[in-house]
């Protein structure tokens, strides 16, 4: 499954995106994709903000984590392509997370909600229902 509104060198490092190209999609959870276009449709001004490396940005680590990155551990949501931390232009951090905990139902696979961050990590871990956690 591909997105309508990212591009999978949004949601992988930088050395599977020149070693994969787009069939790097095969790495990503179809249920976050999901999540992702979700959020955009709901959030449609400005830009949402994963890995950004493409760009010449510094985010490389924001979606997808493999072994060598600084950010890696081995259970992480990250390190199987359920879990993305993102930024928002437009948007303050804190209402887009009391927007998904209010519309639960919307937003039925995202399971682990990250607080006390100034990004918002968003991941589908195998979970009965939500559940936040401090960073």
């Amino acid at each position: 499954m591909k997105s309508k509104y990212f591009r999978i060198y949004e949601l992988v490092p930088k050395h599977i995106y020149d070693k994969y190209g787009e069939k790097a999609w095969k790495f990503i959870d179809p249920r976050l994709i999901e999540m992702l276009d979700l959020l955009k449709e709901d959030f449609p001004s400005g830009s949402i903000i994963i890995n950004n490396y493409y760009w010449n940005g510094n985010r490389n680590w924001s979606g997808l984590r493999t072994p060598g990155s600084p950010y890696y551990r081995e259970t992480s949501q990250h390190s199987f392509g359920r879990a993305v931390d993102c930024l928002f232009s437009k948007y303050d951090i804190e209402e887009v997370r009391q927007h998904i905990i209010d519309n639960q139902d919307t937003y039925k696979y995202i399971k682990g909600i990250e607080l006390n961050v100034s990004w918002l990590h968003i991941d589908i871990r195998n979970e009965d229902k939500l559940i936040t956690f401090k960073g």
